[in-house]
């Protein structure tokens, strides 16, 4: 036997001595009691002058020791059900990370236009936005109706699979009585034309400060998709105006994004998923 395996056992049991003192001494601190001396086979982990330094570096160690020695916990012994089966296609990756830039926070008031879209085009909720879809969902009921109506029952799965993620298992609210479902196609579309002359009427008046520019978003975001290219066209002719210009963007890029958006769904309805991958 080695001289290294006839330690290792000494090691090994003083490495819960070791993490003993230290954590005694985190507690006392070491403004009022030096630490103590390290326990045996850790004294090259001491070395350090100032005390605060020191219990720090041997506890480091300690730390990267037992992760070192630690036996992987065994298999649970029933294993969780599958997530349902869903005969839809995936979402395509241009709509994921589409949908990802939504929920952080790049136009988040587009969301519930996504979901219709995805809807029409009959694919899949992305795997991986649906927790942050469903954590949405806990303050926005109606959101959590189509999330939940297009996760196909993998949002039970998920809340059960998953519990730490604070998830319930059943819906925020039912839908009331007459209640518009966000899902369903054609919810919140403004006439067009109406709709870009108000907008850039607003500019050429001046009115459009940031203090307007909730209300102008909001229009943006039930514009008639057809009319989308005339008001990007028209807000990038507006001459600069230092009490517009934040509104002017915002609004344009707003714009500018709900016009992609369509265009990877037409791609997508058009030719299937593989269509849409190549979309930004």
């Amino acid at each position: 036997m080695s001289a290294a395996s006839a330690g290792a056992d000494p090691l090994a049991a003083a490495l819960s001595d070791e993490w003993a003192l230290l954590v005694a001494a985190a507690v006392v601190g070491t403004d009022r009691r030096p630490p103590p001396p390290p326990a045996f086979g850790w004294e090259a982990w001491a070395g350090s002058v100032d005390p605060a330094v020191q219990v720090l570096d041997r506890a480091a160690a300690v730390v990267a020791a037992r992760r070192a020695g630690a036996v992987p916990a065994p298999p649970p012994a029933v294993l969780p059900e599958p997530a349902p089966d869903d005969e839809r296609p995936p979402c395509p990756p241009a709509c994921a990370r589409r949908l990802e830039r939504l929920l952080a926070g790049e136009h988040e008031v587009v969301v519930h236009e996504w979901l219709r879209l995805a809807d029409a085009a009959g694919i899949q909720l992305p795997w991986a936005s649906l927790p942050s879809l469903l954590l949405r969902g806990r303050r926005e009921p109606a959101l959590d109706r189509v999330v939940r109506r297009l996760a196909r029952g993998r949002d039970r799965w998920l809340a059960a699979a998953v519990p730490e993620l604070g998830v319930p298992v059943a819906p925020v609210r039912a839908a009331g009585a007459g209640e518009p479902d966000p899902g369903s196609p054609g919810v919140g579309t403004l006439d067009g034309g109406a709709a870009v002359t108000a907008i850039v009427g607003a500019f050429h008046e001046g009115s459009a400060t940031w203090h307007v520019a909730p209300q102008l978003r909001a229009v943006v975001a039930a514009l008639d998709p057809a009319w989308l290219a005339a008001l990007v066209v028209e807000l990038s002719r507006l001459a600069f105006d230092a009490r517009t210009e934040r509104t002017r963007a915002e609004l344009l890029s707003l714009a500018e994004l709900r016009a992609e958006m369509h265009r990877e769904f037409a791609s997508l309805r058009a030719g299937g998923p593989g269509h849409a991958e190549g979309a930004t």
